[in-house]
């Protein structure tokens, strides 16, 4: 990823790149999270990846499902930096992050929108990722109800070859 002045950059692809294959990695967790104070609250790396070769990253799909709810958060970041910290209010997700989503669960969902974020860069552009730069996979959850609850988070990079 190009860097200027300690800050990311979009790199514009050529345009030979814009026409390369779209691929793409896949990460996933089912997981509880119990209610209670020192319990209701998760906040974690759910994976590293180091791409094998030189990649610009395009886009992500992001999914934060769980049971209904009326005081359940998930959120979901993607980003190069592995920090959680400040942990007070999730911070450590919100921000440096390529990709994000966050989902507050206070009624029913209103559509496959309000489950799913699909979120790409414009055309031509792409994130440069060098071979074996990590990426993380961000993930946390609040649970303000008292019942113990099931959640799934998930996305996908989409990515070319550099």
């Amino acid at each position: 990823m190009a860097r200027k002045n300690n800050r990311l950059v979009m790199a514009l692809l050529p345009k030979a790149d814009s026409m390369r294959s779209l691929r793409h990695v896949n990460f996933h967790t089912l997981r509880r999270v119990l209610p209670g104070k020192g319990n209701r609250k998760q906040m974690f790396i759910l994976a590293e990846w180091r791409p094998k070769k030189d990649i610009h990253l395009v886009g992500a799909s992001i999914g934060l499902l769980c049971e209904k709810s009326d005081q359940f958060e998930l959120y979901l970041a993607i980003s190069q930096n592995p920090t959680l910290r400040p942990r007070k209010y999730l911070v450590g997700l919100k921000r440096d992050w390529l990709f994000y989503a966050q989902r507050d669960v206070y009624t029913y969902s209103t559509g496959p929108g309000d489950l799913m974020s699909h979120q790409f860069l414009p055309s031509g552009y792409g994130f440069l990722i060098k071979a074996g730069q990590p990426v993380y996979i961000k993930v946390g959850v609040v649970n303000l109800t008292i019942n113990p609850l099931a959640y799934d988070a998930f996305c996908n990079l989409y990515y070319v070859d550099a």
